[in-house]
């Protein structure tokens, strides 16, 4: 039986399906850059410099441990792309990676998506200095065991406990074969 990957972020090629968010003193486009989408936050008044995509309801990942994947990019200030998760409330960073200035790299970690999460946030902060660009690109969030079959091993964050084991069927946008 073929092991199938699930992303569970709606819009993994930032085409614009799935909205994102920025507050005011953030000016928010999307941009492509070398044939690839991107969600770009570029600070206009200094403040809380960043721009997410909200997972909510039915679009929170069930319990257990992730992949994380993202291409990032940082100009004029240093940025960061982090991953929250909230809990009776509560927002816990449970993933930052800073972007050096004039950079671009790939963000990869293992998140824990806890029961009973709420929310689980993907943004980029840009700095906070006016004319900053933080910017975030092929976004995956998959189960820790389907991917680490997927690269043959070396990723051991989970276990056949998590409950990612039951969701391998479902088809969801993002999946990837």
């Amino acid at each position: 039986m073929m092991t199938v990957r699930i992303n569970w972020f709606p819009d993994p090629n930032i085409t614009q399906t799935f909205g994102a968010y920025a507050p005011s003193i953030i000016k928010m486009d999307f941009p492509v850059v070398a044939r690839r989408n991107w969600l770009r936050a570029t600070v206009l008044t200094v403040g809380d410099t960043y721009a997410q995509y909200s997972l909510q309801g039915d679009r929170i990942p069930p319990a257990g441990t992730y992949h994380v994947h993202c291409c990032a990019f940082a100009k004029h200030a240093n940025a960061f792309a982090r991953i929250y998760t909230k809990v009776g409330g509560e927002y816990t960073v449970s993933l930052q990676k800073e972007i050096a200035d004039g950079t671009t790299v790939d963000v990869d970690g293992t998140i824990t998506v806890p029961d009973g999460c709420e929310e689980t946030i993907v943004r980029i902060a840009a700095g906070n200095v006016v004319g900053a660009i933080g910017m975030m690109s092929d976004i995956l969030i998959e189960c820790a065991d389907t991917y680490d079959a997927a690269v043959g091993g070396g990723f051991r964050a989970s276990s056949r406990g998590t409950r990612c084991h039951a969701i391998k069927a479902i088809r969801r946008a993002g999946d990837v074969r």
